[in-house]
C-alpha cells in the first residue's frame, strides 16, 4: 500500500506521520510544493499574503494552478493508495475531484480551517476526505455544525528519534543548563504580546527563552523590559537544539496559542518525549487528555510563580508527573496507534 504525504517542509509532525505508515508496512513519498520552484519564488509568493488582491490575481493564480498540475503529475505517476494532506497545501477543488476516483483522502489540521487565509477553498477541500484528523476539539464541533461529519479528534505524541532523554555533556551543561526553558518566535502581533506577557510571569526565575525573529527586539523590549536578560536570539528551528535543550532544563513553559482554542500545542508532546515537564496554560484539551492525573495547569497568569515554585521543589513530584503524563501520551496517541485509528475508518 502506498501513501502519498503532501506537506511542506519544516513541519515537525512528518516524521510521526511516515513513521505510523511503516509500522503499517505502508510506503510512503512525502511531497513538498516548495520543492517545485526556488526559494525566490517562493518568498515572493509567501509575501503576496498582505498584498492587494489584484497583485494576488496576477502572480499568485498561476503559482497555484502550476503548483496543482505537479500535484496532478505525481498522482497519476504514483498511484496511492491514500493522499494525506497538512492543512491545504494550495490545492484546488478540481485537484481533488480528481483525486477522490483512484485514492482515498485524509486531511491532518494544524491550523483553524475557518481563519486559514491562504487558500480560500480550504473549507470546501475538507467536504473532499474520508477522514479528517483534527486536534482541537472546538475546531471539530465548528466543522460538524457546516455538515462534514467524519471528523474526528486525534493528535500525534512526539517523535522519539527527535525528542527523548539524555545526559548532556558537560559543555552543554555549562552553556545551557537552566531550571525553566523556552522556544519560540517574536510575533510582532497580539500573538507575540500575548507570548511575552506569559513569559513576563517567570522572570524570578532561571529562564532561558530561545526566540527567532526580531519581535521582541524591535516591538515588545520596551513593554517587558524584565525579560531583556532572560531572551537568547535563535533563529534556526532544530530538533536536535531543542531536544539538547530541554534536556538541560526542568521545565517548559507553555502558553495556548492564540489559533487553538480548546487544543494542545505540540510543544507540550516535544517537552514531554524529551522527559521534562510542561508547565501548560489551561485548556479544554488538556484537562481531557491528561484526566484523572494530577497535572497542575495555570488557569490564570498569576498562578505560574506558585505552580513552578511547588514542581521545582519537589523533584520527586514532578518526575512521576512527567512519567505518567509520557505513558499517557505514548499509549494513546503514539503514531502508529493514530494511524491505525484513521486505516480502520477509511478502509
Amino acid at each position: 500500500m502506498k501513501c502519498l504525504l503532501i506537506i511542506s517542509g519544516g513541519h515537525s509532525i512528518t516524521k510521526s506521520v511516515v513513521n505510523g505508515f511503516n509500522s503499517h508496512n505502508w510506503d510512503v513519498m512525502v511531497v513538498n510544493y516548495k520543492d517545485f520552484f526556488n526559494s525566490t519564488v517562493n518568498s515572493f509568493i509567501k509575501n503576496l499574503e498582505f498584498a492587494p488582491n489584484r497583485l494576488k490575481d496576477l502572480w499568485k493564480t498561476p503559482y497555484i494552478r502550476l503548483l496543482n498540475k505537479n500535484y496532478v503529475g505525481i498522482f497519476e505517476k504514483e498511484n496511492p493508495d491514500l493522499v494525506f494532506i497538512y492543512n491545504n497545501q494550495y490545492l484546488l477543488p478540481d485537484t481533488l475531484e480528481l483525486v477522490r476516483k483512484k485514492s482515498k483522502i485524509v486531511f491532518i489540521l494544524g491550523d483553524h480551517p475557518l481563519y486559514t487565509p491562504t487558500n480560500p477553498y480550504n473549507l470546501h477541500l475538507l467536504k473532499y476526505a474520508d477522514y479528517i484528523i483534527c486536534p482541537d476539539t472546538f475546531w471539530l464541533e465548528q466543522i460538524k455544525i457546516i455538515g462534514i461529519n467524519n471528523v474526528y479528534f486525534d493528535f500525534f505524541s512526539y517523535d522519539p528519534e527527535s525528542y527523548y532523554p539524555f545526559a548532556p555533556s558537560q559543555k552543554q551543561r555549562k552553556i545551557y543548563n537552566s531550571d525553566l526553558v523556552y522556544i519560540g518566535t517574536a510575533h510582532k502581533t497580539a500573538w507575540g504580546y500575548k507570548r511575552f506577557l506569559f513569559l513576563s510571569h517567570f522572570k524570578m526565575f532561571d529562564l532561558k527563552a530561545y526566540i527567532s525573529g526580531d519581535g521582541y527586539t524591535n516591538k515588545w523590549s520596551k513593554l517587558f523590559p524584565e525579560l531583556n536578560n532572560k531572551i537568547i536570539k535563535h533563529d534556526v528551528v532544530d530538533n536536535q537544539f531543542n531536544n539538547m535543550v530541554y534536556n538541560c532544563s526542568k521545565i517548559a513553559p507553555i502558553e495556548l496559542v492564540p489559533s487553538l482554542f480548546n487544543g494542545i500545542h505540540i510543544r507540550v508532546f516535544d517537552v514531554l518525549g524529551a522527559g521534562i515537564f510542561p508547565l501548560c496554560e489551561y485548556s479544554k484539551d488538556l484537562e481531557i487528555l491528561f484526566q484523572g492525573l494530577d497535572v497542575p495547569l495555570i488557569k490564570h497568569y498569576s498562578e505560574a510563580e506558585g505552580l513552578t515554585r511547588a514542581l521545582l521543589n519537589d523533584d520527586k513530584y514532578r518526575k512521576m508527573l512527567i512519567k505518567q503524563m509520557r505513558i499517557r501520551v505514548e499509549d494513546m496517541h503514539n503514531p502508529k496507534i493514530v494511524i491505525s485509528r484513521m486505516l480502520n475508518k477509511v478502509f
